[in-house]
Protein backbone atom coordinates (compact mmCIF):
# COMPACT_ATOMS: atom_id res chain seq x y z
CA UNK A 1 0.00 0.00 0.00
CA UNK A 2 1.34 3.48 -0.92
CA UNK A 3 0.35 6.86 0.51
CA UNK A 4 -0.84 8.75 -2.58
CA UNK A 5 0.20 12.10 -1.06
CA UNK A 6 3.80 11.26 -0.26
CA UNK A 7 4.66 8.14 -2.22
CA UNK A 8 5.91 6.52 1.00
CA UNK A 9 4.88 2.85 1.18
CA UNK A 10 3.91 1.00 4.35
CA UNK A 11 6.82 -1.37 3.76
CA UNK A 12 9.14 1.63 3.36
CA UNK A 13 7.92 3.07 6.63
CA UNK A 14 8.64 -0.21 8.38
CA UNK A 15 12.09 -0.55 6.85
CA UNK A 16 13.07 2.98 7.86
CA UNK A 17 11.49 2.83 11.33
CA UNK A 18 10.72 6.04 13.17
CA UNK A 19 13.11 8.00 10.94
CA UNK A 20 10.89 7.73 7.84
CA UNK A 21 9.90 11.03 6.18
CA UNK A 22 6.25 11.86 6.78
CA UNK A 23 3.81 13.53 4.44
CA UNK A 24 3.35 16.53 6.73
CA UNK A 25 7.10 17.17 6.75
CA UNK A 26 7.21 17.20 2.94
CA UNK A 27 4.22 19.53 2.68
CA UNK A 28 5.79 21.91 5.20
CA UNK A 29 8.92 22.15 3.04
CA UNK A 30 6.95 22.90 -0.12
CA UNK A 31 4.41 25.34 1.30
CA UNK A 32 6.73 27.94 2.78
CA UNK A 33 7.15 29.16 6.38
CA UNK A 34 5.06 27.34 8.98
CA UNK A 35 2.39 29.04 11.02
CA UNK A 36 3.18 29.80 14.70
CA UNK A 37 1.23 26.70 15.71
CA UNK A 38 3.14 24.61 13.22
CA UNK A 39 6.44 26.09 14.44
CA UNK A 40 5.90 24.70 17.94
CA UNK A 41 8.23 21.79 18.79
CA UNK A 42 6.77 18.45 17.82
CA UNK A 43 6.41 15.84 20.48
CA UNK A 44 8.27 12.61 19.69
CA UNK A 45 6.92 9.20 20.55
CA UNK A 46 6.30 8.80 24.27
CA UNK A 47 8.25 6.17 26.17
CA UNK A 48 6.03 3.95 28.30
CA UNK A 49 7.20 1.21 30.65
CA UNK A 50 4.90 -1.71 29.86
CA UNK A 51 6.57 -4.34 32.00
CA UNK A 52 9.14 -4.26 34.78
CA UNK A 53 10.28 -7.06 37.05
CA UNK A 54 13.21 -7.23 39.45
CA UNK A 55 12.01 -10.59 40.81
CA UNK A 56 11.64 -9.33 44.36
CA UNK A 57 9.28 -11.23 46.68
CA UNK A 58 5.62 -10.59 45.86
CA UNK A 59 2.20 -11.40 47.23
CA UNK A 60 1.28 -14.88 46.07
CA UNK A 61 0.28 -18.43 46.90
CA UNK A 62 2.75 -20.23 49.14
CA UNK A 63 2.44 -23.94 48.47
CA UNK A 64 1.94 -26.17 51.51
CA UNK A 65 1.94 -29.48 49.64
CA UNK A 66 -0.45 -32.44 49.50
CA UNK A 67 -3.18 -32.67 52.15
CA UNK A 68 -5.35 -35.46 50.66
CA UNK A 69 -4.27 -38.40 48.55
CA UNK A 70 -5.64 -41.84 47.82
CA UNK A 71 -5.90 -43.85 51.05
CA UNK A 72 -9.33 -45.54 51.12
CA UNK A 73 -10.44 -48.67 49.23
CA UNK A 74 -13.22 -46.89 47.35
CA UNK A 75 -11.01 -43.99 46.14
CA UNK A 76 -9.47 -43.96 42.69
CA UNK A 77 -6.09 -42.38 41.96
CA UNK A 78 -7.99 -39.18 41.09
CA UNK A 79 -8.70 -36.96 44.09
CA UNK A 80 -10.72 -34.22 42.42
CA UNK A 81 -12.47 -30.88 42.76
CA UNK A 82 -12.48 -29.95 46.46
CA UNK A 83 -15.48 -27.93 47.66
CA UNK A 84 -15.60 -26.46 51.19
CA UNK A 85 -17.98 -24.90 53.66
CA UNK A 86 -16.22 -22.96 56.42
CA UNK A 87 -17.59 -22.19 59.88
CA UNK A 88 -21.23 -23.11 59.16
CA UNK A 89 -23.61 -25.80 60.33
CA UNK A 90 -21.79 -26.69 63.56
CA UNK A 91 -19.14 -29.34 64.05
CA UNK A 92 -15.63 -29.07 62.57
CA UNK A 93 -14.63 -25.66 61.26
CA UNK A 94 -13.64 -26.95 57.80
CA UNK A 95 -15.91 -29.29 55.86
CA UNK A 96 -14.76 -30.60 52.48
CA UNK A 97 -16.43 -32.69 49.79
CA UNK A 98 -14.32 -34.07 46.99
CA UNK A 99 -14.79 -36.28 43.96
CA UNK A 100 -12.93 -39.47 43.17
CA UNK A 101 -14.15 -40.34 39.69
CA UNK A 102 -17.14 -42.54 40.69
CA UNK A 103 -18.06 -41.16 44.12
CA UNK A 104 -18.04 -38.13 46.41
CA UNK A 105 -16.07 -38.22 49.67
CA UNK A 106 -16.24 -36.10 52.81
CA UNK A 107 -13.46 -34.85 55.13
CA UNK A 108 -13.23 -32.46 58.07
CA UNK A 109 -10.59 -30.34 59.77
CA UNK A 110 -10.22 -27.79 62.54
CA UNK A 111 -7.08 -26.10 61.24
CA UNK A 112 -7.37 -26.51 57.46
CA UNK A 113 -4.13 -28.48 57.23
CA UNK A 114 -4.84 -31.80 58.95
CA UNK A 115 -7.85 -33.69 57.66
CA UNK A 116 -9.96 -36.65 58.72
CA UNK A 117 -11.77 -38.52 55.96
CA UNK A 118 -15.09 -40.30 56.33
CA UNK A 119 -14.43 -44.00 55.73
CA UNK A 120 -17.15 -44.36 53.13
CA UNK A 121 -18.26 -42.08 50.29
CA UNK A 122 -21.29 -39.90 50.93
CA UNK A 123 -22.55 -40.22 47.36
CA UNK A 124 -22.26 -43.10 44.90
CA UNK A 125 -23.90 -43.86 41.53
CA UNK A 126 -27.47 -45.19 41.79
CA UNK A 127 -29.13 -43.44 38.84
CA UNK A 128 -28.74 -44.24 35.12
CA UNK A 129 -27.72 -40.62 34.52
CA UNK A 130 -24.62 -41.06 36.73
CA UNK A 131 -23.63 -44.63 35.89
CA UNK A 132 -20.39 -43.71 34.09
CA UNK A 133 -19.08 -41.07 36.52
CA UNK A 134 -20.12 -39.14 39.63
CA UNK A 135 -17.94 -36.35 41.06
CA UNK A 136 -17.36 -32.57 41.20
CA UNK A 137 -19.56 -31.57 44.16
CA UNK A 138 -20.58 -28.03 45.05
CA UNK A 139 -22.23 -27.59 48.46
CA UNK A 140 -24.19 -24.74 50.07
CA UNK A 141 -25.60 -24.62 53.63
CA UNK A 142 -28.88 -22.70 53.52
CA UNK A 143 -32.14 -22.80 55.46
CA UNK A 144 -30.80 -25.41 57.87
CA UNK A 145 -30.13 -27.92 55.07
CA UNK A 146 -27.20 -28.90 52.90
CA UNK A 147 -27.58 -28.52 49.14
CA UNK A 148 -25.27 -30.19 46.63
CA UNK A 149 -24.99 -30.00 42.87
CA UNK A 150 -22.70 -32.55 41.28
CA UNK A 151 -21.67 -34.02 37.93
CA UNK A 152 -22.98 -37.31 36.57
CA UNK A 153 -22.30 -39.05 33.29
CA UNK A 154 -24.81 -41.49 31.79
CA UNK A 155 -23.95 -44.65 29.92
CA UNK A 156 -24.39 -42.86 26.59
CA UNK A 157 -21.78 -40.22 27.58
CA UNK A 158 -24.24 -37.43 28.40
CA UNK A 159 -22.75 -35.29 31.20
CA UNK A 160 -25.29 -33.36 33.33
CA UNK A 161 -25.67 -31.49 36.62
CA UNK A 162 -27.54 -33.31 39.40
CA UNK A 163 -28.93 -32.10 42.75
CA UNK A 164 -29.09 -33.67 46.24
CA UNK A 165 -29.96 -32.52 49.77
CA UNK A 166 -29.16 -33.60 53.33
CA UNK A 167 -29.79 -32.57 56.91
CA UNK A 168 -26.24 -33.59 57.90
CA UNK A 169 -23.09 -32.75 55.89
CA UNK A 170 -21.96 -36.38 56.17
CA UNK A 171 -25.28 -37.59 54.76
CA UNK A 172 -27.36 -39.44 53.97
CA UNK A 173 -27.98 -37.41 50.85
CA UNK A 174 -31.30 -37.53 49.03
CA UNK A 175 -30.96 -37.35 45.27
CA UNK A 176 -33.33 -35.24 43.17
CA UNK A 177 -31.92 -36.16 39.75
CA UNK A 178 -30.77 -34.07 36.80
CA UNK A 179 -31.39 -30.31 37.05
CA UNK A 180 -29.30 -28.95 34.16
CA UNK A 181 -28.57 -30.53 30.79
CA UNK A 182 -27.33 -29.56 27.31
CA UNK A 183 -29.67 -27.60 25.07
CA UNK A 184 -27.21 -26.14 22.54
CA UNK A 185 -24.89 -27.92 20.07
CA UNK A 186 -21.79 -26.10 21.37
CA UNK A 187 -22.41 -27.53 24.86
CA UNK A 188 -21.40 -30.95 23.48
CA UNK A 189 -23.72 -32.85 25.86
CA UNK A 190 -21.19 -32.07 28.59
CA UNK A 191 -22.48 -29.81 31.41
CA UNK A 192 -20.39 -29.97 34.57
CA UNK A 193 -18.07 -28.16 37.07
CA UNK A 194 -21.04 -26.53 38.83
CA UNK A 195 -20.58 -23.76 41.42
CA UNK A 196 -23.75 -23.27 43.48
CA UNK A 197 -24.65 -20.07 45.38
CA UNK A 198 -27.69 -18.67 47.16
CA UNK A 199 -28.16 -14.88 46.88
CA UNK A 200 -30.07 -13.90 50.02
CA UNK A 201 -30.67 -10.34 48.83
CA UNK A 202 -32.18 -11.39 45.52
CA UNK A 203 -33.65 -14.60 47.00
CA UNK A 204 -32.27 -16.37 44.00
CA UNK A 205 -30.15 -19.46 43.43
CA UNK A 206 -27.24 -18.95 41.06
CA UNK A 207 -25.03 -21.47 39.34
CA UNK A 208 -21.89 -21.16 37.26
CA UNK A 209 -20.93 -24.24 35.28
CA UNK A 210 -18.86 -25.39 32.34
CA UNK A 211 -20.03 -26.54 28.93
CA UNK A 212 -18.38 -27.88 25.83
CA UNK A 213 -15.38 -30.14 25.33
CA UNK A 214 -11.84 -29.55 24.16
CA UNK A 215 -11.81 -32.68 22.02
CA UNK A 216 -8.02 -32.77 21.68
CA UNK A 217 -7.60 -32.57 25.47
CA UNK A 218 -9.78 -35.54 26.33
CA UNK A 219 -12.95 -33.57 26.99
CA UNK A 220 -11.61 -30.82 29.27
CA UNK A 221 -14.05 -27.87 29.52
CA UNK A 222 -14.18 -25.10 26.97
CA UNK A 223 -16.63 -22.45 28.28
CA UNK A 224 -18.05 -21.13 31.56
CA UNK A 225 -21.79 -20.42 31.70
CA UNK A 226 -24.38 -19.07 34.13
CA UNK A 227 -27.94 -19.99 35.20
CA UNK A 228 -30.48 -18.98 37.88
CA UNK A 229 -33.41 -20.61 39.68
CA UNK A 230 -35.87 -19.86 42.46
CA UNK A 231 -35.17 -23.31 43.92
CA UNK A 232 -32.03 -25.42 43.48
CA UNK A 233 -34.15 -28.35 42.26
CA UNK A 234 -35.11 -26.13 39.32
CA UNK A 235 -36.27 -25.22 36.87
CA UNK A 236 -32.98 -23.48 35.99
CA UNK A 237 -32.88 -20.69 33.43
CA UNK A 238 -29.70 -20.41 31.44
CA UNK A 239 -28.37 -16.91 30.84
CA UNK A 240 -29.18 -16.02 27.20
CA UNK A 241 -25.73 -14.52 26.69
CA UNK A 242 -23.89 -17.74 27.57
CA UNK A 243 -21.05 -18.48 27.67
CA UNK A 244 -20.07 -15.72 30.10
CA UNK A 245 -16.35 -16.63 29.97
CA UNK A 246 -14.65 -17.78 26.79
CA UNK A 247 -11.03 -18.84 26.18
CA UNK A 248 -8.62 -16.06 25.20
CA UNK A 249 -7.37 -17.59 21.94
CA UNK A 250 -4.09 -15.64 22.06
CA UNK A 251 -1.63 -18.38 22.95
CA UNK A 252 -1.67 -17.53 26.65
CA UNK A 253 -2.44 -19.64 29.72
CA UNK A 254 -6.22 -19.85 29.04
CA UNK A 255 -6.04 -19.79 25.27
CA UNK A 256 -7.84 -23.03 24.38
CA UNK A 257 -10.37 -23.54 27.17
CA UNK A 258 -11.64 -22.37 30.56
CA UNK A 259 -13.40 -24.28 33.31
CA UNK A 260 -13.68 -25.18 36.96
CA UNK A 261 -15.47 -22.06 38.27
CA UNK A 262 -15.77 -21.65 42.02
CA UNK A 263 -17.58 -18.38 42.75
CA UNK A 264 -17.80 -16.51 46.04
CA UNK A 265 -19.12 -13.08 47.05
CA UNK A 266 -16.57 -10.62 48.44
CA UNK A 267 -17.24 -8.14 51.23
CA UNK A 268 -17.58 -5.24 48.76
CA UNK A 269 -20.29 -7.10 46.86
CA UNK A 270 -18.10 -8.16 43.93
CA UNK A 271 -18.06 -11.73 42.69
CA UNK A 272 -14.79 -13.61 42.56
CA UNK A 273 -14.28 -16.82 40.64
CA UNK A 274 -11.38 -19.20 40.51
CA UNK A 275 -10.95 -20.74 37.08
CA UNK A 276 -8.81 -23.30 35.30
CA UNK A 277 -7.24 -22.33 31.99
CA UNK A 278 -5.87 -24.61 29.28
CA UNK A 279 -3.07 -23.12 27.21
CA UNK A 280 -3.20 -25.85 24.60
CA UNK A 281 -4.27 -29.46 24.99
CA UNK A 282 -2.17 -29.23 28.16
CA UNK A 283 -1.12 -27.86 30.59
CA UNK A 284 -3.76 -26.22 32.81
CA UNK A 285 -3.19 -23.49 35.39
CA UNK A 286 -5.19 -21.43 37.89
CA UNK A 287 -6.53 -17.90 37.73
CA UNK A 288 -8.78 -15.39 39.47
CA UNK A 289 -11.45 -13.14 37.90
CA UNK A 290 -13.64 -10.39 39.39
CA UNK A 291 -17.13 -9.31 38.32
CA UNK A 292 -19.60 -6.71 39.57
CA UNK A 293 -22.66 -8.82 38.71
CA UNK A 294 -21.39 -12.37 38.26
CA UNK A 295 -22.06 -12.18 34.52
CA UNK A 296 -19.51 -9.78 33.06
CA UNK A 297 -15.99 -11.15 33.55
CA UNK A 298 -12.71 -10.01 32.05
CA UNK A 299 -10.23 -12.75 31.23
CA UNK A 300 -6.67 -11.88 30.21
CA UNK A 301 -3.17 -13.22 30.71
CA UNK A 302 -2.61 -11.23 33.90
CA UNK A 303 -5.48 -13.10 35.61
CA UNK A 304 -3.29 -16.15 36.14
CA UNK A 305 -2.09 -16.46 39.74
CA UNK A 306 -1.19 -20.15 40.15
CA UNK A 307 1.38 -21.64 37.78
CA UNK A 308 2.66 -25.21 37.63
CA UNK A 309 4.90 -26.50 40.39
CA UNK A 310 8.57 -27.35 39.87
CA UNK A 311 9.28 -30.41 37.71
CA UNK A 312 9.38 -33.61 39.77
CA UNK A 313 6.94 -32.32 42.37
CA UNK A 314 3.29 -33.20 43.11
CA UNK A 315 1.83 -30.48 40.87
CA UNK A 316 4.12 -30.38 37.85
CA UNK A 317 1.64 -31.45 35.16
CA UNK A 318 -1.74 -29.80 35.79
CA UNK A 319 -3.40 -27.33 38.13
CA UNK A 320 -7.09 -28.14 38.36
CA UNK A 321 -10.08 -26.77 40.26
CA UNK A 322 -9.44 -24.36 43.16
CA UNK A 323 -11.54 -23.30 46.13
CA UNK A 324 -10.73 -20.40 48.51
CA UNK A 325 -11.77 -19.93 52.15
CA UNK A 326 -10.65 -17.31 54.67
CA UNK A 327 -9.22 -18.62 57.94
CA UNK A 328 -7.78 -16.44 60.70
CA UNK A 329 -7.32 -13.50 58.36
CA UNK A 330 -5.59 -15.49 55.61
CA UNK A 331 -6.81 -17.05 52.40
CA UNK A 332 -6.48 -20.82 52.06
CA UNK A 333 -6.55 -22.25 48.54
CA UNK A 334 -7.49 -25.92 48.07
CA UNK A 335 -6.96 -27.41 44.64
CA UNK A 336 -6.39 -30.71 42.87
CA UNK A 337 -3.33 -31.33 40.75
CA UNK A 338 -1.78 -33.95 38.51
CA UNK A 339 1.79 -35.03 39.20
CA UNK A 340 4.55 -36.44 37.02
CA UNK A 341 4.04 -40.13 37.81
CA UNK A 342 3.27 -42.53 34.93
CA UNK A 343 -0.12 -43.43 36.42
CA UNK A 344 -2.69 -40.65 36.13
CA UNK A 345 -2.58 -39.48 39.74
CA UNK A 346 -4.26 -36.43 41.24
CA UNK A 347 -3.96 -35.12 44.80
CA UNK A 348 -5.62 -32.30 46.73
CA UNK A 349 -3.13 -29.65 47.74
CA UNK A 350 -3.12 -26.51 49.88
CA UNK A 351 -1.60 -23.09 49.29
CA UNK A 352 -1.83 -20.09 51.64
CA UNK A 353 -1.67 -16.48 50.53
CA UNK A 354 1.53 -14.76 51.62
CA UNK A 355 2.36 -11.10 50.96
CA UNK A 356 6.08 -11.84 50.62
CA UNK A 357 6.90 -14.91 48.53
CA UNK A 358 9.99 -15.37 46.29
CA UNK A 359 8.19 -16.70 43.21
CA UNK A 360 7.97 -15.85 39.53
CA UNK A 361 5.02 -13.46 39.30
CA UNK A 362 2.26 -15.42 37.48
CA UNK A 363 0.51 -12.18 36.54
CA UNK A 364 3.62 -11.18 34.57
CA UNK A 365 4.99 -14.52 33.37
CA UNK A 366 3.77 -17.94 32.38
CA UNK A 367 6.40 -20.68 32.80
CA UNK A 368 6.55 -23.01 29.81
CA UNK A 369 8.69 -25.69 28.24
CA UNK A 370 7.16 -24.92 24.89
CA UNK A 371 3.67 -23.93 25.89
CA UNK A 372 1.94 -27.12 24.74
CA UNK A 373 4.14 -29.36 26.94
CA UNK A 374 2.99 -30.18 30.51
CA UNK A 375 6.49 -30.43 31.94
CA UNK A 376 6.54 -28.55 35.24
CA UNK A 377 7.95 -25.17 36.11
CA UNK A 378 11.32 -24.30 34.56
CA UNK A 379 12.20 -21.31 36.73
CA UNK A 380 12.66 -20.36 40.38
CA UNK A 381 13.41 -16.97 41.91
CA UNK A 382 16.82 -16.79 43.59
CA UNK A 383 18.83 -13.74 44.62
CA UNK A 384 16.59 -11.33 42.74
CA UNK A 385 16.70 -13.28 39.48
CA UNK A 386 14.55 -15.77 37.62
CA UNK A 387 16.76 -18.84 37.31
CA UNK A 388 16.15 -21.43 34.60
CA UNK A 389 16.53 -24.87 36.16
CA UNK A 390 17.60 -27.07 33.25
CA UNK A 391 14.66 -29.44 33.75
CA UNK A 392 12.82 -29.36 30.43
CA UNK A 393 12.12 -32.49 28.34
CA UNK A 394 14.54 -33.31 25.53
CA UNK A 395 14.16 -31.03 22.56
CA UNK A 396 12.28 -28.28 24.40
CA UNK A 397 13.12 -24.79 25.65
CA UNK A 398 12.65 -23.15 29.03
CA UNK A 399 10.61 -20.00 28.63
CA UNK A 400 9.03 -17.22 30.64
CA UNK A 401 6.17 -16.15 28.39
CA UNK A 402 5.19 -12.54 29.10
CA UNK A 403 1.63 -11.76 30.15
CA UNK A 404 1.77 -7.99 29.47
CA UNK A 405 0.29 -7.20 26.06
CA UNK A 406 2.49 -4.77 24.11
CA UNK A 407 0.18 -2.62 21.99
CA UNK A 408 2.98 -1.13 19.95
CA UNK A 409 5.19 -2.13 17.06
CA UNK A 410 8.28 -0.36 18.43
CA UNK A 411 9.74 -1.19 21.82
CA UNK A 412 12.78 -2.33 23.74
CA UNK A 413 13.07 -5.36 25.98
CA UNK A 414 16.00 -5.35 28.40
CA UNK A 415 17.35 -7.84 30.93
CA UNK A 416 20.55 -8.89 32.63
CA UNK A 417 21.45 -12.42 31.56
CA UNK A 418 24.04 -14.57 33.33
CA UNK A 419 24.67 -18.09 32.00
CA UNK A 420 25.56 -20.55 34.77
CA UNK A 421 25.84 -23.71 32.68
CA UNK A 422 29.19 -25.43 32.31
CA UNK A 423 28.55 -26.63 28.75
CA UNK A 424 28.97 -23.96 26.09
CA UNK A 425 25.97 -25.32 24.19
CA UNK A 426 23.76 -24.68 27.24
CA UNK A 427 24.57 -20.96 27.42
CA UNK A 428 22.06 -20.14 24.67
CA UNK A 429 19.82 -17.47 26.26
CA UNK A 430 17.64 -15.01 24.35
CA UNK A 431 15.03 -12.27 24.69
CA UNK A 432 11.76 -12.76 22.80
CA UNK A 433 9.75 -9.96 21.18
CA UNK A 434 6.66 -9.56 18.97
CA UNK A 435 5.59 -12.93 20.26
CA UNK A 436 2.06 -13.72 19.07
CA UNK A 437 2.02 -17.51 19.37
CA UNK A 438 4.40 -20.43 19.72
CA UNK A 439 5.27 -20.25 16.03
CA UNK A 440 5.86 -16.50 15.54
CA UNK A 441 8.34 -14.22 17.31
CA UNK A 442 11.73 -12.52 17.08
CA UNK A 443 14.55 -13.38 19.45
CA UNK A 444 18.03 -12.01 20.21
CA UNK A 445 20.69 -13.02 22.67
CA UNK A 446 23.91 -14.79 23.55
CA UNK A 447 25.46 -18.15 22.50
CA UNK A 448 22.65 -18.61 20.00
CA UNK A 449 23.17 -20.54 16.73
CA UNK A 450 26.68 -21.34 17.99
CA UNK A 451 27.60 -17.65 17.85
CA UNK A 452 28.43 -15.11 20.53
CA UNK A 453 25.40 -13.02 19.58
CA UNK A 454 22.54 -13.80 17.22
CA UNK A 455 19.18 -12.40 16.10
CA UNK A 456 16.59 -14.77 14.66
CA UNK A 457 12.95 -15.09 13.70
CA UNK A 458 10.44 -17.88 14.20
CA UNK A 459 7.81 -17.40 11.51
CA UNK A 460 4.97 -19.91 11.19
CA UNK A 461 7.14 -22.50 12.89
CA UNK A 462 10.20 -21.95 10.67
CA UNK A 463 13.30 -20.88 12.62
CA UNK A 464 15.72 -18.62 10.70
CA UNK A 465 18.94 -16.97 11.80
CA UNK A 466 18.92 -13.35 10.64
CA UNK A 467 22.33 -12.17 11.86
CA UNK A 468 25.16 -13.38 14.07
CA UNK A 469 28.71 -12.63 15.12
CA UNK A 470 31.49 -14.38 17.05
CA UNK A 471 31.37 -17.87 18.54
CA UNK A 472 29.44 -19.27 21.49
CA UNK A 473 32.68 -20.08 23.30
CA UNK A 474 33.15 -16.31 23.70
CA UNK A 475 30.29 -16.44 26.25
CA UNK A 476 31.63 -17.42 29.68
CA UNK A 477 29.94 -18.99 32.67
CA UNK A 478 29.11 -16.43 35.37
CA UNK A 479 29.55 -13.38 33.16
CA UNK A 480 26.56 -11.01 33.20
CA UNK A 481 25.39 -9.46 29.96
CA UNK A 482 23.14 -6.39 30.03
CA UNK A 483 21.13 -7.22 26.93
CA UNK A 484 18.84 -4.78 25.17
CA UNK A 485 16.75 -5.86 22.16
CA UNK A 486 15.31 -2.87 20.31
CA UNK A 487 12.68 -3.14 17.58
CA UNK A 488 11.95 -0.09 15.46
CA UNK A 489 9.82 -0.95 12.46
CA UNK A 490 11.85 -3.64 10.71
CA UNK A 491 15.11 -2.47 12.27
CA UNK A 492 16.25 -4.97 14.91
CA UNK A 493 19.19 -4.06 17.15
CA UNK A 494 20.89 -6.00 19.93
CA UNK A 495 22.96 -4.17 22.55
CA UNK A 496 25.22 -5.58 25.26
CA UNK A 497 26.23 -3.14 28.03
CA UNK A 498 24.94 -0.27 25.86
CA UNK A 499 27.19 -1.33 22.97
CA UNK A 500 25.53 -2.17 19.66
CA UNK A 501 26.68 -5.70 18.86
CA UNK A 502 24.29 -6.77 16.11
CA UNK A 503 21.87 -5.11 13.73
CA UNK A 504 19.59 -6.37 10.98
CA UNK A 505 16.58 -5.30 8.91
CA UNK A 506 13.75 -7.82 8.61
CA UNK A 507 10.07 -7.08 7.77
CA UNK A 508 8.71 -10.57 8.51
CA UNK A 509 6.71 -9.86 11.69
CA UNK A 510 4.66 -6.67 12.05
CA UNK A 511 1.85 -7.60 14.49
CA UNK A 512 -0.49 -4.95 15.85
CA UNK A 513 0.27 -6.27 19.34
CA UNK A 514 2.33 -9.01 20.91
CA UNK A 515 4.20 -10.22 23.96
CA UNK A 516 7.79 -10.60 25.12
CA UNK A 517 9.62 -13.45 26.78
CA UNK A 518 12.83 -14.77 28.30
CA UNK A 519 14.26 -18.08 27.20
CA UNK A 520 17.00 -20.56 27.92
CA UNK A 521 16.90 -22.27 24.56
CA UNK A 522 18.20 -25.72 25.54
CA UNK A 523 16.42 -28.11 27.87
CA UNK A 524 19.40 -28.53 30.23
CA UNK A 525 20.67 -24.94 30.18
CA UNK A 526 20.74 -22.81 33.32
CA UNK A 527 20.87 -19.03 33.55
CA UNK A 528 19.89 -16.04 35.66
CA UNK A 529 17.57 -13.36 34.25
CA UNK A 530 17.23 -10.11 36.19
CA UNK A 531 16.00 -6.50 36.03
CA UNK A 532 13.62 -7.01 33.13
CA UNK A 533 11.94 -4.01 31.54
CA UNK A 534 9.92 -3.39 28.41
CA UNK A 535 9.69 0.18 27.17
CA UNK A 536 7.28 0.85 24.32
CA UNK A 537 7.22 3.85 22.03
CA UNK A 538 3.60 4.86 21.78
CA UNK A 539 1.99 6.69 18.94
CA UNK A 540 2.80 4.32 16.09
CA UNK A 541 1.06 1.18 14.98
CA UNK A 542 1.75 -1.09 12.02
Amino acid sequence: MTDETTGVSRRGLLLHGAGAVTGSALLGTLAGPPSPAEAAPRQGPREEVVLRDDFSPIGGWERQGVILSRSLPWESSLMQDPCLVYGEGGGPLFKMWYGSLHAVGYATSDDGSHWTKAADPVLTPTLPSESNALNQPSVVHQGGRWHMTYFGVAGDGNGQIHYATASDPAGPWEKHGVVLTSTMPWEDRWIYNSSLMYDETARLWKMWYTAGKIASAGGEPEYICYATAEHPAGPWTKYPGNPVIRPMGDGGWASLGVGGPNVRRLRNGDYETRIVGWQADYPSRGGRLISRDGIGWRLDRAAMDLDLGVAGGPEDRMIYRQFVVEHEGREYLYYNTKNHLPEWTETINLAVWNDHVPIVDPAKWCMTQDWQVPGGASFEVRDGCAVSLGNAPDGHCQTLQGNARINSLDYTVSASVTPISERVADRDNVLLARHTDRDSYYYAGIASWGNKYAIGVMADGVNTKLASVGTASDIGTGTTHQLRFTLNGSQLDLYDDDRLVLSVVDPTLIPAAGFVGLQTSTNTGRAKFGNVSVTARSGRRP
